[in-house]
């Protein structure tokens, strides 16, 4: 399943690039990348659907899932099953036929995607660990340096608040997804100060 076009916009403003259509883009600073470049490009891994409704467990249980499709499946490969907060990855332990048998933990109900991993499914779970950090600054945002209140005490100098780790943490996330896109992020070009002409 090719990227989405809301999370080429997603990719965009992770990476620090505005979200403007190609064409509305002022000239200075943008480049046609994600729309000319990563779309058509991205590396897939084979995907279908499976409908086997699979309990959560407390801890990896093999299951065996009954694939739609199990054309480009193999014995070891790395498997994605489902997406956001129920996807998990694992490996493949036997391919029978239309069925693969992986170790899971989370629940999985209705008609589900399973893909094989390659780039779009390694982008999207670096989007989805961009979007929990993001979740947990937004619950931390406003604690700052301020430790106590009867007797005012700061923490000491050079410690990082939560809030401060969770930023180092997104930036991290950030220039993760750019490198495995084989870019420089907006947010890098913004701190290094340059600026590059996109030309048409």
């Amino acid at each position: 399943m090719a990227l989405l076009q809301s999370e080429l916009i997603r990719l965009k403003a992770e990476l620090g690039f505005n979200v403007l259509a190609v064409g509305a883009e002022p000239y200075i600073s943008i480049v046609a990348l994600f729309d000319q470049v990563i779309a058509p490009y991205m590396t897939a891994g084979a995907a279908t659907t499976s409908s086997t409704s699979v309990s959560a467990q407390e801890s990896l249980t093999p299951v065996t899932l009954t694939l739609a499709d199990s054309t480009g499946f193999s014995e070891w490969c790395r498997v994605v099953v489902d997406v956001d907060a129920r996807q998990e990855i694992a490996t493949a332990r036997a391919i029978t036929g239309a069925t693969v048998t992986l170790d899971l933990r989370r629940a999985h109900t209705g008609t589900y995607p399973v893909t094989v991993e390659g780039g779009e499914s390694i982008v999207r779970e670096y989007l989805a660990r961009i979007r929990e950090v993001k979740a947990e600054m937004a619950g931390t945002f406003g604690e700052g340096q301020l430790k106590q209140v009867d007797e005012i005490s700061f923490y000491q100098s050079g410690v990082n608040t939560l809030f401060g780790n969770l930023g180092g943490q997104l930036a991290w996330w950030r220039d993760e997804l750019a490198s495995i896109l084989g870019i420089r992020s907006g947010w890098q070009q913004k701190r290094a100060g340059g600026q590059r002409i996109a030309v048409y």
